[in-house]
């Protein structure tokens, strides 16, 4: 080739300016795109099995398995108390005598009709026996034509009357014995024993004092009350709206007022069946069995406040909840989503959750254990776009670095 050719080719500078211009903007691009710059920066965790515990709170007071108030059956006066207050009784024990005087005299009374009624069915008996021969008697006369007729009736119906007359006395003396059974029974109720094998919890009444039969709170109405204070229990009051999603042997957590930091492992024991009304609104009375330390003091009565666990309590796949995201596309239809990061790449993917707690939510299919979940800032969750680059946002505070000052919007 003739190098007269390339000396004689001039470059023109305007050529040379603008190449560097396109230098100067294509590189930095270029680099930014195979390094990583300009990826908008996220928070991420990493979706994997979880303890997902949602749970109802509920509030109430703490009661003893088996409580029994004692209240007076009879009206009479308070004569002796054998216990106080914090004993401890054996089930048949006597604990409380009332003044028996009344019901003695009523005995007493009810004793003498019934010997009453005894003397006069013999009387009635014998009765009875004169009737018969004399019946028996001109019924002979009769057959032989020395009595009219007349008489021979006569005679029959004066026996007969007798029978029944000593039928009247012996009903008679039924009823006074059964009377005398009335009285000695309203007697026995002046001693009061214990029903259950447990502790006086409370002792109201004094001696000297009047009881009453009465459930309603009257002074002398409630005598005592016995408790088994080797059992305690939660009763907490569900809202109706709640109460179907609690089923017997679910776990809870109870914290008394007494120890409002110490957790005390319950069970889901009773549900009832039927509502207490609260004003406008309606609950439940559930009552939880509590496997209470025996160091701690507990007493029937306190305040209490119970988390009731819900589902079976098994780790499950999840994601935290900030993660997910809800749309309603249209009426009654609710779609849930999360941003996956896929090779650093923004990913929107449709979910189908489960459980979900304060923490977590359960996933039942759209992501697999393992995958980078984008959690954050909340602004940029709903900016993200499907297929624009994300990268790990440095310095962030939280979980895997869930928290930050954008969330706060």
């Amino acid at each position: 080739m003739n190098i007269n050719v390339f000396k004689n080719f001039k470059f023109d500078k305007r050529w040379i300016g603008g190449g560097l211009v396109v230098l100067a903007i294509v590189v930095p691009l270029l680099v930014r795109q195979f390094s990583g710059a300009g990826a908008t920066p996220v928070d991420m965790a990493t979706a994997g099995a979880q303890d997902v515990r949602p749970s109802i709170l509920a509030s109430g007071t703490l009661a003893y398995r088996t409580e029994v108030n004692l209240t007076a059956e009879v009206t009479a006066r308070v004569a002796n108390i054998l216990v106080q207050e914090g004993d401890n009784a054996a089930k048949g024990q006597l604990l409380l005598r009332l003044d028996p005087e009344t019901y003695n005299n009523v005995i007493a009374r009810e004793e003498a009709s019934v010997r009453q009624n005894r003397i006069s069915i013999d009387r009635q008996r014998a009765v009875v026996a004169l009737r018969k021969q004399q019946f028996e008697r001109s019924q002979k006369l009769a057959a032989s034509s020395l009595i009219d007729k007349n008489r021979l009736d006569e005679d029959r119906n004066q026996y007969i009357v007798a029978e029944a007359d000593l039928r009247s006395s012996e009903e008679a003396l039924r009823r006074a014995t059964a009377v005398l059974g009335d009285a000695r029974e309203q007697r026995a109720k002046t001693e009061i024993r214990a029903p259950i094998a447990g502790r006086i919890v409370s002792l109201p009444i004094k001696a000297g004092e009047v009881a009453i039969p009465s459930t309603a709170s009257l002074a002398g109405a409630q005598l005592m009350k016995i408790a088994d204070v080797s059992a305690i229990t939660a009763e907490v009051k569900i809202d109706e709206a709640d109460v179907a999603k609690i089923t017997l042997g679910q776990r809870a957590d109870v914290f008394s007022a007494a120890y409002p930091d110490t957790a005390l492992a319950s069970k889901v024991e009773k549900i009832a069946l039927t509502p207490t009304v609260d004003g406008q609104g309606r609950s439940y009375k559930v009552t939880l069995a509590i496997d209470a330390p025996q160091d701690l003091l507990l007493r029937s009565g306190m305040s209490a406040r119970a988390l009731v666990y819900l589902g079976d309590g098994a780790r499950r796949l999840a994601v935290p909840v900030e993660a997910v995201v809800t749309e309603t596309p249209e009426k009654n239809v609710v779609k849930r989503y999360v941003w996956r990061s896929d090779g650093g790449v923004a990913r929107k993917t449709a979910i189908v959750t489960g459980l979900s707690d304060d923490r977590w939510e359960a996933i039942e299919s759209g992501v697999s254990e393992g995958a980078k979940i984008i959690i954050g800032p909340s602004k940029t969750l709903r900016r993200l776009k499907d297929g624009e680059r994300v990268t790990q946002r440095e310095n962030a505070g939280g979980r895997n670095g869930a928290a930050s000052e954008d969330d706060s919007e």
